[in-house]
């Protein structure tokens, strides 16, 4: 019977654990600026922090943060340390993590099986 228990408390753990739903959480910026933007992103992933370096044509939209979660909401998972850099032909503006979190709050989410997207419009995020 112990032998049983054993497996009751080692096994089921792990396989609930397995079984557990993975997201894909991106944040896209589309650009509404009119111009075309230079963007420089750091710190933008949990599985993938490799700085990038984007061109954004008008109306166009990119990734600028990606998280994969077990649920959890993706504005606790931006890290203290997130910069976008968005630099236009005549100005550039820095997004921290801050501002980055209040625009994904502020924005509406779609969901599409296990992937979740916000694509912010907001203005405010021109240079």
């Amino acid at each position: 019977m112990s032998g049983w228990a054993v497996f009751f408390t080692f096994f089921i753990p792990v396989t609930t654990y397995a079984a557990q739903q993975v997201y894909s959480n991106n944040v896209f910026l589309l650009n509404t600026c009119g111009v075309p933007l230079e963007l420089s992103v750091v710190h933008d992933s949990n599985y993938d922090d490799k700085a990038r370096r984007l061109v954004l044509s008008p109306n166009q939209r990119r990734t600028i943060a990606n998280y994969r979660s077990f649920g959890e909401d993706v504005a606790g998972q931006i890290s203290d340390l997130y910069s976008l850099s968005i630099k236009s032909p005549t100005a550039t503006k820095t997004i921290d993590a801050q501002t980055l979190q209040k625009a994904v709050a502020s924005t509406e989410r779609t969901e599409e099986k296990a992937v979740r997207s916000w694509v912010i419009t907001d203005g405010s995020f021109c240079p």
